[in-house]
């Protein structure tokens, strides 16, 4: 298990890492806080801040801060990608069982299930486990070029540094290229072994399990926490990923890594040093040669 403190948020997100879509959510956030071209920060109690919107021109020539470089046509070269629509069974640690314990998994007749079909068992065969699970459908939301954002923050590290010096030593800063969108989602946190949530599901068209807009967390059994987040305008977030920037002190040249294990270090936690002079340090997750 990796080394990381024992509150929720943190231990959701690195129990879910493995999962190739970013860093899983803990605390509800709507797609409306927290979206591809939002800069900000994670505060100490695990809630996002956002700092600016990259997308919006008039926002950054507000805070002294300039425009995303354009194309050749002159359009926006980082604008978001149309959202990809996508279908999701639940996610889940690698150490949990899950099992059926009552009711029958029946293919739903329209676009979306009305009400559960089957009762869910999840439970834990670890001292730490997670569960996601998403309401159909799930839509996948990105900018068309990271390194856009990436060349943004390098042209604007003295700004942003004079005018969020603190956040950056504390919590270092996120520009968001990613999110995986619902509008609801069930989580469970399991902290002991053995421990047990049920709850109710149902199958799409296509016969994957998914949460309806009714269905509810049943009995739990043992250490767990669970959590149901809805959002039926903007939708709530379920996994962020972009490029994590920290200080680097005494430099002038912007450094980056795509290593997954030195941002896991830093997520949702408060950061660390004091200095005038920095380099901002660069982090990405998913990599590239991850996220496809």
């Amino acid at each position: 298990m990796p080394d990381h403190p024992s509150r929720l948020d943190r231990m959701y997100a690195h129990l879910l890492q493995d999962h190739p879509y970013g860093w899983a959510l803990y605390k509800k956030v709507t797609a409306d806080k927290i979206f591809p071209g939002a800069c900000g920060y994670f505060d100490s109690d695990g809630d996002w801040q956002t700092l600016v919107n990259l997308m919006d021109p008039t926002s950054l020539s507000r805070q002294n801060l300039t425009a995303l470089e354009k194309d050749e046509e002159g359009g926006e070269e980082s604008s978001t990608c149309e959202p990809e629509i996508l279908t999701w069974g639940p996610k889940q640690s690698g150490s949990i069982r899950s099992s059926s314990v009552g009711g029958e998994i029946g293919l739903s007749v329209g676009v979306a299930p009305v009400e559960p079909s089957v009762n869910m068992s999840f439970e834990s065969d670890n001292q730490e486990s997670a569960v996601l699970i998403t309401e159909s459908p799930v839509s996948k939301r990105h900018i068309k070029h990271e390194v856009r954002a990436e060349q943004w923050m390098a042209a604007n590290t003295r700004t942003m540094a004079g005018q969020y010096s603190e956040i950056l030593k504390r919590h270092g800063i996120w520009i968001v290229t990613k999110t995986y969108c619902t509008q609801r989602c069930a989580i469970a946190v399991m902290t002991t072994r053995t421990s047990k949530v049920e709850i109710g599901l149902s199958a799409d068209v296509q016969g994957v399990l998914t949460l309806t807009p009714h269905t509810r967390w049943g009995r739990c059994t043992g250490n767990s926490c669970t959590e149901l987040h809805e959002d039926r305008d903007a939708g709530v977030v379920v996994f962020m990923s972009g490029m994590y920037f920290t200080p680097k002190f005494l430099r002038s040249t912007l450094a980056s890594t795509r290593d997954q294990a030195k941002q896991s270090k830093h997520i949702l936690r408060e950061g660390w040093g004091d200095g005038d002079d920095m380099e901002l340090g660069v982090r990405y997750y998913p990599s590239e040669e991850e996220d496809e």
